[in-house]
């Protein structure tokens, strides 16, 4: 028997508006900070205040759509957030939960057409924007069926016509408008956008239990307490901002930082300044972290002496995921803190493992659940990994395989893709939920530890976000003198994935480095490609294997990667961080960056047998 649907019933009544309604009147929190935002703080009475209005405004917008007839009564209204990091996206967030609204978090790197697509399917009726991204709404808005311009908000001094200002429309809502709906536990509150194998990011709801379990999970397992301040910089429409940085705050009765965006320069000031104890991370920005230190202090002994024992050092803990070991160890070093959680989990978080204290450094965690399994792709269950003296592991392809878990459809962790069930019937097949991630299993002292190998081959996942391989090679194809395209993820020596594109091109047409960059620039500014999708390595083949279904295959050349030492004949261009351009990847350059991988603990990821 399923028990989902009894679990639903019964906690029912939970949601995230009314934990922050019972923390508002709890006279140990009520007056204490919640929210630290540059030069002022928001006590949990005023962020509950502030929900209040917007809640009021949701309400009141609701109640005349379903009058005009365009909402059907008692549905939740479709509200869209394309904000960066504000207090005025969680104030909306909770007033839409509140009042049992549905949120989507759009991320600010979509535009043109997929930001057209996601409001589209999303059926988005309110749309809250920033004022510096108003030019990416107009370039979509009048051919878009929802929203309307008289639907969009926009948070700043002034808006264009036909919109209205967002404090003009909080300021006009009624006292105590008529339409209140009950709020369901597990109704989702939030959607998160992640990658898609068409060309709409998947859209992924969230439920107010979901959210509450993950800082339940936080509060008492990884021991988040009252006095313990969070440090929140990745964006608010990420999952890892709510699911590790948030909730665990609100759950626990605690207060978080919260900045406009990630700066690694600023982290080490602002965690001084602000006295923070946790925050959440993703393995890149965990890393800038590191060489900004190191750049400033210039060795570790400086940095451990400057601030291991600061006196206005309070750091001791952080959860995240996409960090190597290497930088963990380094980051407790150097900060002398309690632990580092690493944790394997993604937005529908059917599969999820923590890394505690004295488990395998290099792993994520252990896997408690039978559960659990890795799948070849035969469908048969792997074995675990047999490894040498030096960790390589001596049976790869019997043991590397995909993450995966014997799940029912109706759970309560994750409910499908929203509008979208023919991915998320591709997601559950053979009575598993498939992560779409590849890893292994090893069984040490007698317990099955799980270690993530990357993304399958339809999947790249960058700076901690996930996205479709064939978003990127569309783009790709679009390149003039390309006959065929293919886009995967190759190993970055720090974390995640680089984003890396094969081209075949058409009969006499030759490779013109820098009219690709310029290419894929042009189609970020106008055509609607997300900043993280710029292919970091473009290599040119002869001819891609096709398989006879017509698919490129890519499994072969991503193993290859860009080991030009193994193979000088292969011709591929590639760039870094802040390049305004392509250039070819050389054996020397290829040394230099193996020896980052090394550096890290990765040099693994390198191996192509």
């Amino acid at each position: 028997m399923n028990a989902a649907p009894l679990v639903r019933r019964l906690l029912g009544g939970l949601h995230t508006g009314r934990l922050l309604r019972w923390r508002a009147r709890l006279p140990r929190t009520r007056h204490k900070p919640f929210i630290l935002w540059q030069d002022r703080s928001y006590t949990y009475r005023e962020c509950y205040q502030e929900a209040a209005r917007y809640a009021r405004l949701f309400r009141a917008r609701r109640q005349a759509a379903i009058e005009a007839g365009t909402l059907a009564a008692n549905a939740p209204q479709h509200i869209g957030l394309y904000l960066d990091n504000t207090p005025e996206f969680l104030f909306a967030a909770f007033g839409a939960a509140l009042e049992g609204d549905l949120v989507f978090g759009l991320n600010t790197g979509f535009r043109g057409d997929t930001l057209a697509a996601v409001m589209a399917r999303g059926d988005i009726r309110l749309l809250i924007a920033d004022e510096g991204k108003l030019e990416f709404i107009e370039q979509v808005i009048d051919r878009a069926d929802t929203p309307t311009r008289e639907q969009v908000l926009v948070h700043g001094k002034s808006a264009p016509p036909g919109m209205q200002r967002l404090e003009e429309a909080l300021k006009q809502a009624p006292e105590n408008p008529a339409g209140r709906r009950r709020v369901c536990g597990a109704d989702p509150m939030l959607v998160i956008y992640t990658s898609g194998t068409t060309g709409v990011p998947k859209a992924i709801p969230c439920s107010h239990l979901k959210f509450m379990a993950a800082g339940i999970l936080s509060r008492f397992r990884i021991g988040v307490r009252p006095g313990d301040r969070g440090y929140v910089c990745m964006p608010l429409f990420h999952s890892n901002a709510w699911l590790l940085g948030i909730m665990p705050m609100l759950v626990a009765g605690g207060s978080f930082v919260l900045t406009p965006r990630f700066s690694a320069s600023a982290f080490e000031r602002e965690m001084l300044h602000y006295g923070v104890t946790y925050m959440n991370y993703v393995g890149q920005p965990l890393h800038y972290i590191l060489l900004a230190l190191e750049d400033k202090y210039r060795s570790p002994g400086a940095i451990e002496k400057s601030l291991a024992r600061h006196p206005d050092n309070h750091f001791r803990m952080a959860i995240g995921n996409g960090a190597s070991a290497v930088d963990r160890k380094k980051l407790i070093r150097y900060l002398g803190m309690e632990h580092i959680f690493e944790v394997y989990g993604s937005t529908e978080a059917v599969v999820s493992t923590i890394l505690m204290p004295g488990d395998p450094p290099d792993s994520v965690g252990r896997i408690t659940s039978s559960k659990v399994a890795i799948l070849d792709e035969q469908d048969k269950e792997c074995p675990p990994a047999e490894v040498d003296d030096q960790g390589r592991i001596l049976n790869y392809e019997q043991a590397v395989g995909e993450i995966s878990a014997r799940v029912a459809k109706d759970n309560l962790l994750f409910d499908g893709y929203y509008g979208d069930p023919e991915t998320t019937n591709r997601k559950y097949r053979g009575g598993y939920y498939r992560s779409g991630d590849l890893g292994h299993i090893r069984v040490i002292g007698g317990k099955r530890f799980l270690y993530f190998d990357g993304r399958t081959d339809d999947w790249i996942r960058k700076d901690g976000e996930n996205f479709s391989a064939e978003n990127v090679a569309w783009f790709a194809t679009q390149l003039p003198g390309v006959e065929l395209a293919a886009a995967y993820g190759v190993p970055d020596p720090v974390a995640d994935e680089r984003v890396a594109v094969a081209l075949q091109l058409k009969a006499g047409a030759e490779f013109d480095p820098q009219r690709a960059y310029a290419h894929f620039m042009e189609q970020q500014q106008s055509g609607g490609m997300d900043p993280k999708w710029m292919p970091d390595f473009i290599r040119i083949v002869d001819e891609l294997p096709l398989s006879p279904t017509h698919k490129v295959l890519v499994r072969h050349i991503k193993r290859e990667h860009f080991d030009v030492a193994s193979n000088p004949e292969m011709a591929i261009w590639f760039r870094r961080r802040g390049d305004t351009g392509y250039r070819q990847l050389t054996v020397d350059e290829y040394e230099a960056l193996r020896q980052q991988f090394e550096a890290n603990g990765r040099e693994h990821l390198l191996a192509t047998g």
